[in-house]
């Protein structure tokens, strides 16, 4: 399993806007991806800084995970991901 960690920057998201399009477009649309197992979204912090942390099947499935949302998307409106990793999952609980 494979792992893709992406860092958004969403200080130009209003919050409600933002958690509704994550949770009613983005979610649903990478579950619905060949080889999804799981997904952890997290609000940003003081610096207006998200998260995501997704698991695939595939090294390959990671990959194209990562290259819909590399640097420089935008996966809504005002939203622009800074930072994209692809990692080999050691362990999960």
């Amino acid at each position: 399993m494979h792992a893709v960690l992406i860092e958004v920057d969403v200080s130009g998201v209003d919050p409600a806007a933002g958690l509704k399009g994550l949770h009613e477009q983005i979610v649903p649309a990478i579950r619905s991806l060949a080889g999804f197992r799981s997904g952890v979204w997290l609000t940003g912090n003081e610096a207006g800084l998200g998260l995501s942390l997704t698991v695939w099947d595939t090294r390959e499935q990671a990959e194209a995970m990562a290259g819909m949302f590399g640097p420089g998307a935008s996966p809504q409106a005002g939203a622009s991901v800074r930072r994209c990793e692809i990692r080999e999952v050691a362990a999960t609980a």
